[in-house]
């Protein structure tokens, strides 16, 4: 349990950086929500690994962490319930939004078989090629990362800062119209890069972390 929280507390580390200076003002309330958004991430991304750090909480037996999806999305869920100081449309959360899980579910099965064939054929190290394609990897890739992560990191996270981050800001010439984006796309490429061993050392997959802080700015 130490190395996930580590894990995660660095992952945030990181992007304070960025986060502070694209800042619209250090008031109180902007720090309370920049707070408030560490904390759900925090959470959030423990609970997506509870089952794996507690065998009992595991739900399901099967390849895919359904448990902690499914534990991350009733968090998100919660959070939505019990923190009323903004809207749901200020998370960009309606219940239009069906649709567009399913339609990221279908793009990430899509990019992730393409991505396979190609590294499998090329023998790169980046990715898994050992994935067994069957029901439940399908079931899950269509469901699962849609769902969990549109609400968390497309919806809460992202509206949580772009009540305090500045907008169209130019950094060495370059225009970056939404901060929020970009910082939950890096964020989001963290996750799925950026690691811990049982060591305690660092490990850092360059390409896992590109390719879905891409995906995140595409996204978002």
């Amino acid at each position: 349990m130490n190395k996930t929280l580590l894990e995660i507390v660095l992952q945030l580390i990181i992007i304070y950086p960025l986060i502070f200076i694209f800042l619209k003002n250090r008031k109180k309330e902007s720090l309370k929500v920049i707070a408030v958004f560490s904390i759900f991430f925090i959470v959030n991304s423990f609970l997506l690994q509870l089952n794996l750090v507690f065998d009992s909480l595991s739900l399901f037996d099967g390849k895919w962490n359904w448990s902690g999806k499914i534990y991350s999305i009733i968090g998100s869920i919660l959070f939505l319930v019990l923190y009323r100081k903004f809207k749901l449309k200020d998370y960009f959360l309606t219940f239009k939004q069906k649709s567009i899980f399913l339609k990221n579910g279908i793009l990430i099965v899509i990019s992730i078989l393409i991505i396979q064939v190609i590294f499998t054929t090329t023998g790169t190290l980046f990715f898994d090629s050992t994935t067994e394609w069957n029901s439940e990897t399908i079931l899950f890739q269509l469901t699962m990362p849609g769902i969990d992560e549109e609400i968390a990191f497309r919806g809460i996270m992202l509206g949580l800062l772009i009540k305090v981050l500045r907008s169209n800001i130019r950094v060495f010439g370059i225009k970056i119209i939404n901060p929020a984006i970009l910082i939950t796309s890096i964020l989001f490429g963290l996750v799925h890069g950026f690691y811990i061993t049982d060591s305690f050392e660092i490990g850092f997959n360059i390409f896992a972390f590109f390719f879905t802080m891409s995906f995140g700015i595409f996204w978002g």
